[in-house]
C-alpha cells in the first residue's frame, strides 16, 4: 500500500498458497522488491514467482538478495488481449463440425490441456478439473469430422467483463487443418457480440498459437515472467 498516495493507495496484491508459485498482480518494481525482501526475510520456502515482466523480476531480484539463493529465469509468455473488432476468419471452414465438448472425453481432453501446457507444470488433478468445469459450464468446444475430435478451444466464464481462452489445442496429425482456427474464430464472434473482451496467454515460443490469436485480431499488452527459486 502507499498511504501518501492521493488516490487509491492500494497498489498491488500477491498471493501465495504452498506448494505454487507467488502469483503477482501488476504493481510498481518498487513495490515488488519491498515484497520479495520482506518474504525472503521470512520462515517460508518459496518455490518461485510469476507476474509481469517488471513485477516478478524485481520481486526475484530481492528475494534473491535476501536468501543468498539464485533465481533462475523459467518462462515467459505472452498476454494478448482482444477488445476491438474481431478480425473475420477469411479461410473456409474445414470439414466436421464444432460442437460441444462430452464428459466421457473428459481424459483425452485433459491430455490435450496437458500437452497444450507444457512447460508450465501443470498437474493432471489440476488440469483434469479445469476441463471437468470447462465441460459442465459448456465452455468446451470440440471440433469433430467422422466421429473422431481433432482439436479443442475453452474459455473462462465471464469475469467483469473478461475471458480467457485455454487450451486452444489440435492433435499433431490434424494440424494445419484449420480446426482449432475455425473454433477460435466461433467462440471470438460469440465473444464480441456479446461486448466481451478476451485475453490469451501463450508461452514466448508458441509462436503457431500466437500467430493465430493474432490474426484474429488478438494484439500483444505485455508479458509474464515465471522464477523458480533453487
Amino acid at each position: 500500500m502507499d498511504p501518501a498516495s492521493d488516490g487509491e493507495p492500494v497498489v498491488g496484491a500477491a498471493a501465495f498458497t504452498p506448494p505454487h508459485l507467488v502469483v503477482l498482480s501488476g504493481m510498481p518494481q518498487a513495490a515488488a522488491a519491498a515484497l520479495g525482501a520482506e518474504l525472503g526475510a521470512g520462515p517460508d520456502p518459496l518455490p518461485g514467482v510469476i507476474g509481469s515482466d517488471p513485477a516478478s523480476a524485481a520481486f526475484a531480484g530481492a528475494w534473491s538478495r535476501a536468501t543468498g539463493r539464485p533465481a533462475r529465469a523459467d518462462r515467459r509468455e505472452h498476454v494478448l488481449r482482444l477488445d476491438g473488432p474481431a478480425v473475420p476468419n477469411a479461410r473456409p471452414a474445414p470439414s466436421g463440425r464444432s460442437r460441444a465438448a462430452r464428459a466421457e472425453e473428459s481424459e483425452l481432453l485433459t491430455d490435450w490441456c496437458l500437452e497444450a501446457a507444457h512447460g508450465a507444470r501443470l498437474s493432471r488433478e489440476i488440469a483434469r478439473r479445469s476441463v471437468q468445469g470447462q465441460i459442465a459450464g459448456g465452455l468446451l468446444r470440440v471440433w469433430e469430422d467422422g466421429g473422431q475430435p481433432l482439436a479443442v478451444v475453452g474459455r473462462t466464464a465471464a469475469v467483469a467483463g473478461v475471458v480467457r481462452y485455454n487450451p486452444a489445442y489440435s492433435r499433431p496429425e490434424a494440424r494445419r487443418g484449420g480446426y482449432v482456427r475455425a473454433l477460435l474464430a466461433e467462440a471470438v464472434a460469440e465473444l464480441r457480440a456479446d461486448g466481451l473482451i478476451g485475453l490469451a496467454v501463450v508461452g514466448e515460443a508458441n509462436t503457431a498459437v500466437r500467430g493465430l490469436f493474432e490474426s484474429l485480431g488478438f494484439r500483444r499488452v505485455g508479458g509474464l515472467s515465471e522464477y523458480r527459486f533453487d
